[in-house]
């Protein structure tokens, strides 16, 4: 059960993205289970310098995020979930090719997509606005149930920018123009007051 809160309390929200996969990192990965490079995983640390003093952690299962959050949770002793609906939108059929590799063949479809990503799908891929009911779901229930804590949420890009959109107002459509880099660090404040529960971007980098 969601604890007590004060009123005029705040929920703080980490967002962090992976860091660079190893390999070619041009190419859509968005099931892929991918590993980090060590270059990726360096990003990560320096990511987070300064930003560590989380009283929960939540990750996605693919691993360039599990296992830095493992890591993490268990040297500082926070309590971590490995959260499935934090998993990256799936590509279908543009998994693992590079943008280049796809305008050979489906350059409409692709150009397309880059306009409108909430409306178009890669062939055989995930609906966003499926992808986008499973992250909000679970966004939800992590601040209803840790209102007034720390939580950092690794996870990826497109996940990132879905909860950034929803938390601040954004028009979804606009969900490209949004940059996150690997290693991309947000934090958000969850503000509960008198007004309702609003929040407040501090910081993205």
């Amino acid at each position: 059960m969601p604890q007590d809160i004060k009123e005029s309390s705040v929920t703080v929200i980490d967002l962090l993205r992976h860091g660079e996969y190893d390999g070619d990192i041009d190419v859509l990965r968005g099931s892929s289970d991918d590993l980090l490079s060590d270059y990726g995983w360096q990003q990560m640390v320096n990511a987070i310098e300064g930003h560590d003093e989380w009283d929960y952690i939540v990750t996605s299962p693919q691993q360039a995020c599990r296992e830095f959050s493992e890591l993490i949770a268990s040297e500082e002793a926070i309590d971590l979930e490995v959260n499935e609906s934090l998993e990256e939108i799936d590509f279908g059929q543009w998994e693992g090719l590079t943008p280049s590799e796809i305008m050979e063949h489906d350059a409409d479809l692709l150009n397309r997509w880059w306009q409108s990503p909430t409306t178009i799908t890669p062939p055989e891929g995930e609906e966003y606005q499926v992808f986008r009911a499973r992250v909000l779901i679970a966004l939800k229930s992590i601040i209803n149930e840790n209102k007034a804590k720390r939580i950092l949420l690794v996870t990826h890009a497109g996940v990132i920018r879905t909860i950034i959109t929803y938390l601040l107002g954004i028009n979804e459509d606009n969900l490209f123009r949004i940059n996150v880099n690997y290693a991309g660090f947000t934090r958000i404040h969850i503000h509960h007051d008198s007004n309702g529960d609003w929040a407040s971007l501090v910081l993205h980098c």
